[in-house]
């Protein structure tokens, strides 16, 4: 059986929202990662992305589109398929609201590939970038 995970990938200002996962979680503790969690039976992707993102920083996500799948291989004895989202849109001002991570904080592009804690050093750099392709510079992916 596969294990599916919904996360997204904020963005705002041509800035991107990530969160610091708290040093006790059990898979990438202390590391940077994008909001998300795993998908509940019943769900679908987009629904568990609509409820983790407002579950675990008090937003509601009103415009995404897929960016890409992440196969991480196995996680207690089962693939992980991460179904990454693009998040353009969303109501309310991102906030903690749940003990799952301990900071979330803006980065640009470029700060957030330098980052040396990423929960997906390998993998991550490669959907940040495609988050902001086709972009102008100077453009804005949302308001």
């Amino acid at each position: 059986m596969i294990t599916l995970v919904a996360g997204g990938l904020i963005v705002r200002r041509r800035m991107i929202l990530l969160g610091r996962r708290a040093a006790h979680r059990r898979i990438c503790p202390d590391t940077w990662d994008m909001i998300g969690g795993h998908v509940e039976p019943g769900e679908t992707v987009e629904e568990a992305l609509v409820r983790e993102v407002r579950e675990e920083i008090g937003v509601l996500a009103t415009r995404f589109i897929p960016l890409s799948i992440i196969d991480f291989g196995i996680e207690a004895g089962r693939p992980v398929h991460f179904h990454v989202f693009r998040v353009d849109a969303f109501e309310g001002e991102p906030r903690l609201a749940k003990p799952e991570h301990t900071a979330l904080r803006w980065f640009s592009l470029e700060a957030a590939l330098a980052l040396p804690d990423l929960a997906s050093p390998h993998r991550y750099p490669v959907v940040f970038r495609s988050a902001f392709e086709g972009v102008e510079e100077g453009g804005d992916l949302a308001v």
